[in-house]
C-alpha cells in the first residue's frame, strides 16, 4: 500500500505483500459482467486486494470478441497478457505463452503482439494473414519472415531483447496484414498478389515484400476495404481493387503492385463499390455511384450506377464537420444539424450535430440518444430513446471540409 519501510525492515514472503496486479487473473477467473448481482459481492480478502483490483481495472487493457459461437476475451496489465477462450465451458483466464507485450494490434478476431523478442500472432487466420496457413483459432505463434530476407536479416541483427525495434508500424484490415520496417514493408493475407505481385503457390501464404519501386521505404500506411496507401514523406503510392475505378486513377484496369497517387490523401473511407478520399479540405469520390449517393445531390451530373473514374469532390453547400458513408447510408454534419440519406428512404435533416448512430437512432453531443422518423417536411421528428449496445454503434468521422464554390475544382 505504498507505506515506506523502516530501516532494516523487510516484508515477509506472503500473498498479501505481492506487488499490485500480480494476482489479478488468479482472482478474476470469471468474466465480471457475466456474473449475477449477488455474485458480484466483494470476494476480496482485504482492502489491499480491493485496491489491486481497482488499479488493474483502471490501468489495464481488455478486449472482447464474440462471433460464430465462440467467445474470446483478454486482459493485459503491465505487458502481461491473460486470455480467456471459452471452449468446453472453461471460463478461466490463462497467461499467454509469449514474451511481455509492448503493443497489441487488433483487427476483428486476429491479434499481433509486438514484444522485445519479436512479433507474435494469434486468433483466426483462415486467409493466412499471420504469414502461415492454418484453420480455426491459432494459439500465440512467433511470426517469421522466410521469404523476406532483408527483414529476416534485420531482425536477426537486433539484440535478443530489442527485436521490437525492427517494426515501425503494423496495419491489419480486411484479412490483410502489412508490417512496416526500416528496410521495407511486407504483407500477407487476402488477395496478396495485388500488393506483392506474382508469388509461387508453394510459398504464397508467407509474408512477402510489397511491390514498390527501389528505394521507396514507407513510413506510414492507410488501409480501407480492398485498398492500401503507403507514404514515404510526401510521396504516396496506392494499390488494391480497382473495379469501377475506385482507386481514383482514371481507369478500371487491374492494378498489381503499388502505383503513384496523382493526388494527396489524408484519410481513406472505403466500401465495396467506391472509395472516399479526404484530401486537404475536400472529400473526393471514386467508383460506382449508389442510389443514396445520387439522391444526396453531392455529385451533380452522376446518376445511380454511374462510374466515376476521376476523383471528384463532393459538393457540400456549407462547411462540413462530420462525415460517414456506407453501402446503405450517407451522413454529413454541418453547423447545428445533421443530413441523413438512406438507400430506400427520402433524405432527412436532424436538428442537432450527431456524433454517432445506430439503425435510425442518433447521439447528440451531450450523449443523449434519439430515434429519428420522417416528419411533415425535411426536418425529422425526434424521440428520446435508450443508448444501443456499443458493438452496434457507428462513429461519425470528424472532418473539416469546405463548402463547394464554383470553379474550386
Amino acid at each position: 500500500m505504498n507505506v515506506e519501510l523502516a530501516e532494516g525492515q523487510e516484508l515477509p514472503a506472503a500473498l498479501h505483500t505481492l506487488n499490485q496486479g500480480a494476482y489479478l487473473t488468479k482472482m478474476y477467473d470469471k468474466i465480471y459482467k457475466a456474473l449475477t448481482p449477488e455474485a458480484k459481492c466483494l470476494w476480496f480478502l482485504c482492502r489491499k486486494f480491493f485496491f489491486t483490483w481497482n488499479v488493474a481495472e483502471k490501468d489495464g487493457e481488455s478486449c472482447q470478441w464474440n462471433a460464430f459461437g465462440r467467445c474470446y476475451h483478454h486482459r493485459m496489465y503491465m505487458g502481461r497478457l491473460f486470455m480467456l477462450c471459452i471452449d468446453d465451458y472453461d471460463t478461466s483466464f490463462t497467461r499467454a505463452r509469449m514474451p511481455r507485450a509492448l503493443e497489441v494490434y487488433i483487427e476483428w478476431s486476429t491479434y499481433i503482439d509486438r514484444t522485445p523478442k519479436g512479433l507474435w500472432g494469434w486468433g483466426h487466420n483462415d486467409v493466412a494473414h499471420l504469414g502461415f496457413k492454418t484453420s480455426g483459432f491459432v494459439d500465440p505463434t512467433r511470426l517469421t519472415f522466410p521469404t523476406c530476407p532483408a527483414v529476416a536479416e534485420l531482425e536477426a541483427s537486433q539484440p535478443p531483447w530489442e527485436k521490437h525495434m525492427m517494426v515501425t508500424d503494423v496495419s491489419m484490415k480486411g484479412y490483410r496484414t502489412f508490417i512496416l520496417t526500416p528496410v521495407g514493408t511486407v504483407m500477407a493475407g487476402f488477395n496478396a498478389q495485388r500488393y506483392v505481385g506474382p508469388v509461387d503457390r508453394a510459398i504464397r501464404n508467407h509474408f512477402h515484400p510489397v511491390a514498390v519501386p527501389p528505394g521507396f521505404v514507407p513510413d506510414h500506411i492507410m488501409q480501407g476495404s480492398r485498398v492500401a496507401i503507403l507514404s514515404m514523406g510526401d510521396r504516396q503510392m496506392i494499390s488494391g481493387s480497382n473495379w469501377d475505378g475506385r482507386l481514383g486513377l482514371g481507369h478500371e484496369n487491374w492494378v498489381t503492385g503499388f502505383v503513384d497517387l496523382p493526388f494527396r490523401v489524408d484519410r481513406v473511407m472505403s466500401e465495396w463499390f467506391f472509395n472516399i478520399f479526404l484530401s486537404g479540405r475536400q472529400l473526393l469520390f471514386a467508383g460506382m455511384v449508389l442510389k443514396h449517393i445520387a439522391k444526396s445531390g453531392l455529385l451533380p451530373g452522376f446518376n445511380q450506377r454511374d462510374i466515376c473514374l476521376t476523383p471528384t469532390p463532393l459538393r457540400f453547400p456549407e462547411r462540413v464537420k462530420g462525415f460517414f458513408i456506407s453501402r446503405q447510408e450517407l451522413i454529413w454534419v454541418t453547423e447545428g444539424k445533421t443530413h441523413y440519406c438512406k438507400h430506400h428512404e427520402e433524405p432527412i435533416i436532424l436538428p442537432f450535430e450527431a456524433t454517432s448512430f445506430c439503425k435510425g437512432s442518433f447521439c447528440n453531443p451531450a450523449g443523449q440518444w434519439f430515434e429519428a422518423s420522417h416528419g411533415s417536411g425535411e426536418v425529422a421528428e425526434m424521440k428520446e430513446c435508450e443508448a444501443p449496445a456499443r458493438s452496434y454503434l457507428h462513429t461519425i468521422v470528424t472532418v473539416d471540409v469546405d463548402a463547394w464554390t464554383p470553379g474550386a475544382e
